[in-house]
């Protein structure tokens, strides 16, 4: 990642959108920078603004006020023409893949190609060399229903690079897919990222996806960037509502805990002290009992980090010095409100 270098820059995003009754804001003002060469996350729940601001970044859909930057060069001003141009260097990737059915794997990743008026011959050399890239090289006569979901996505990755592009853009890019599938075409955007350097926008709504490839992330809620930081960052004190809902309950079975119980706790460990018996030898020590909600582990850019929500006793004073005994063994403790 080339630190500083800033390869999209947003500037006061607003986005309205008509209705019988008025108009509808979607995005209320968004400023963001995405540095050149990284993997940037943007996160929120469903019809918290994330696909709107996606599709706001290529200009499919325009902005109502604000400007939007592409490595300098603002698009808000261009002809649709230039526009056109402009795009050429940002590849989509979308959730349902829009590959054409008529048309073979090499024939879909030859598509821009062909509308960017490149040479035949040289469309189908390219898009063979960008097939084997992405590990379909023995599919490209193949037809998108001879293909799995996850193949698809491939195929339809491959495309996108078929441009040259500097960004790609993925909007929910493996929600239709299982998890094992998921994991690989996160695997292949990882090495897609480091092998050409392209800058890599992940739009979803799991923080799972999130924690996997990313190296900074933002939260949106209303239409707002809620916070913004590090993926470690967020994980281990997300600072927001709307990043605590994200990340407390990511990977767990809500329905186990969910309500207003008193005196519950988010503790979290690195791998410095995952192996250590924090909770046991606190419970031994402090001669009491802590109650598990629930608990996952999860590997943040190659480091292990752990999360327990916890219930602790009613007593006060023996709270605070359970909670001191766990600071002591280098453990973030915050108090949940809502579980």
């Amino acid at each position: 990642m080339e630190q500083n270098q800033v390869m999209i820059r947003l500037e006061g995003i607003t986005k309205t959108f008509p209705q019988k009754t008025g108009t509808l804001e979607v995005l209320h003002g968004v400023d963001l920078d995405i540095h050149k060469g990284e993997i940037f996350g943007i996160i929120g729940m469903s019809g918290a603004g994330k696909s709107t601001l996606v599709r706001c970044i290529n200009l499919l859909e325009r902005p109502t006020s604000g400007k939007v930057y592409l490595d300098g060069q603002e698009l808000t001003t261009l002809s649709e023409k230039d526009l056109r141009q402009a795009r050429q260097s940002m590849g989509m990737i979308f959730q349902q893949f829009h590959l054409l059915m008529q048309r073979t794997a090499l024939e879909n990743v030859c598509f821009p190609m062909e509308i960017a008026g490149i040479k035949k011959s040289e469309a189908r050399a390219k898009a063979k060399e960008l097939l084997e890239l992405v590990g379909l090289g023995e599919k490209t006569e193949s037809y998108p229903s001879q293909l799995s979901g996850g193949q698809k996505q491939r195929v339809a990755i491959a495309r996108a690079l078929a441009t040259n592009p500097k960004v790609l853009l993925c909007d929910e890019a493996t929600s239709a897919l299982d998890p094992n599938t998921t994991l690989g075409v996160l695997e292949l955007l990882k090495d897609i990222n480091q092998r050409l350097g392209i800058t890599v926008v992940i739009i979803t709504h799991e923080m799972k996806v999130i924690q996997e490839i990313c190296h900074r992330v933002a939260i949106i809620s209303g239409g707002l960037i809620a916070e913004m930081g590090s993926v470690e960052e967020i994980f281990r004190e997300p600072k927001t509502e709307a990043g605590r809902e994200l990340v407390f309950h990511e990977g767990d079975s809500r329905e186990g805990y969910t309500g207003h119980l008193p005196h519950c706790y988010r503790i979290v460990f690195d791998e410095s002290n995952s192996n250590e018996p924090l909770l046991g030898s606190m419970m031994i020590e402090c001669n009491a009992a802590a109650n598990i909600l629930a608990a996952n582990t999860r590997n943040i850019d190659g480091k292990v980090y752990g999360q327990m929500m916890i219930q602790l006793p009613e007593d006060e004073a023996l709270r605070e010095r359970m909670i001191a005994n766990l600071r002591e063994k280098r453990v973030i403790v915050e108090e949940v409100e809502h579980v």
